[in-house]
């Protein structure tokens, strides 16, 4: 569990009709994400690269920026994914000098926090930093007993949660808010597409990460058990913080305002509502406390996930680990820094990248579809070791359906885009002009780098047949 299933998903779902939205959302679940996952498990396994690297060995060096560009969008991810972290740790404090309470106007609180604060840039700095530091020793197994403690912890304290906002008045309100499915959005082409952004952003599908965590992979690992597991255990917690947090917004405010700020999109509705539903519980001053420091280190350990993509293609190319989590940190704080001082900024992040990720699940189709879906369910699917039998049904998903779907969304995309206000602005929050403008940096970058990145990842250990002994560079 992190923060892409606590600050974003109810956002999300708040923004996007609701039960129209998580109909949506579990759609792409089973027809892409799961998929893609198994996908991006062959990827990352049978190469044992970085993202970069293992285009070039799965599908050769002229596809390398294929690798580098969906780097680059985990990169800018990352960037402005550490200022989320920095607005828990603000709560944390918040929580703990008990001035979360004196504030009566909980959304002029966020405000404050994400705009224009230079506490906030100064625990966006702690952040960055603090990840680099434990990414450099290693994400290996004091990671994973951290997780073991805090994921449990963190859903006890989210089913607290629920409980105690469920009885608040008018929580039915939100409850039915949040599933109930009208027609006018589960007909929205924006409801599709956001709801196609979430499941990756949340999973991790599209942008490589998944690939990067599988590089350190024990062959013998169930690939298809672990993506359905990962798949379905966050649906699950994503829909627990939506009725976590919906009930308590339709209970702090009256319900035509409520419905203002779902409509609204607030990247600060989680942190609203968790506000006023710790005030309003016994003990809740102390759970906001463990919650929020849960919730960091949930945070922490996922952003331990972008520092990884992007430190692995300079390992590959024979940079000590502490070398490349500090040049990574270097490129999180110049990018992430607009971010933490300006939330516009941030959307407009967090807008560009999910278009990006999109882009990501069609390279990733393109490379599995080189190299033969069928040849690669045979040979790293339906291996003995793996419990679960794919069909042939993951073929045709990722040959045709997925990139069908994908290359449908990014059409109604700019289309409903070109039908806004001002569709060429390059610096609008959401616009195809900004759009095409970042797009058109990414790829020049990825198209700079291919040769050097070519040039120093010289160690290949694809063979097409098994998956390949963890290498020295990347055992922990």
């Amino acid at each position: 569990m992190g923060t892409g299933n606590i600050w974003r998903f109810p956002r999300e779902v708040a923004l996007n009709g609701g039960g129209a939205f998580i109909l949506a959302w579990t759609v792409m679940l089973m027809l892409v994400a799961v998929p893609l996952s198994i996908a991006e498990m062959i990827i990352g396994r049978s190469t044992r690269h970085g993202v970069p690297g293992a285009f070039k060995d799965f599908v050769g060096k002229k596809f390398t920026g294929m690798g580098i560009f969906m780097t680059l969008t985990v990169v800018g991810i990352g960037s402005y994914y550490t200022v989320v972290m920095a607005w828990i740790l603000r709560y944390v404090i918040l929580s703990v000098t008990q001035k979360l309470y004196t504030f009566s106007d909980k959304a002029a609180l966020f405000d404050n926090v994400s705009n224009n604060s230079w506490l906030t840039v100064a625990c966006f700095v702690f952040a960055a930093v603090l990840t680099a530091f434990i990414c450099a020793g290693g994400v290996g197994k004091s990671i994973e007993k951290v997780q073991k403690f805090c994921v449990p912890l963190s859903l006890v304290l989210l089913l607290i949660l629920i409980i105690r906002a469920v009885t608040l008045p008018n929580a039915v309100i939100g409850l039915d808010y949040l599933f109930k499915i009208e027609p006018e959005y589960l007909f929205n082409s924006q409801t599709w597409i956001k709801a196609l952004v979430q499941i990756l952003w949340s999973v991790g599908v599209g942008w490589g990460l998944v690939i990067s965590y599988v590089v350190s992979m024990h062959a013998k690992s169930d690939l298809a058990l672990n993506s359905f597991i990962q798949g379905f255990s966050d649906n699950a917690t994503s829909i627990m913080a939506g009725m976590a947090i919906l009930p308590v917004l339709f209970s702090m405010f009256p319900v035509d305002q409520a419905m203002d700020i779902c409509n609204s999109g607030n990247n600060g509705l989680t942190f609203i509502s968790l506000a006023g539903i710790f005030d309003k519980m016994p003990g809740g001053k102390l759970i906001a406390v463990i919650f929020f420091i849960v919730l960091f280190i949930s945070g922490l350990l996922s952003n331990l996930g972008h520092f990884l993509v992007g430190s692995l293609p300079f390992i590959d190319a024979g940079w000590s680990r502490k070398k490349a989590c500090a040049l990574i940190c270097c490129l999180f704080l110049v990018w992430g820094l607009p971010s933490a001082l300006n939330i516009r900024f941030l959307e407009n992040q967090d807008f560009v990248s999910g278009t990006f990720l999109v882009l990501g699940i069609l390279f990733t189709c393109f490379a599995i579809t080189k190299n033969g879906a069928e040849n690669m369910r045979a040979k790293f699917i339906n291996i003995p070791e793996n419990d679960i039998h794919i069909g042939k049904w993951w073929n045709y998903l990722v040959k045709f359906i997925i990139p069908v779907v994908c290359v449908v969304m990014l059409i109604w995309n700019t289309k409903n885009l070109l039908t806004g206000e001002n569709p060429m602005d390059i610096f609008a929050v959401e616009s195809l002009g900004t759009l095409l403008f970042q797009l058109a940096i990414y790829a020049a970058v990825a198209i700079l780098l291919t040769k050097t990145v070519n040039k120093h990842t010289t160690h290949k250990y694809y063979n097409g047949e098994t998956y390949p002994d963890i290498p020295k560079e990347h055992a922990e």
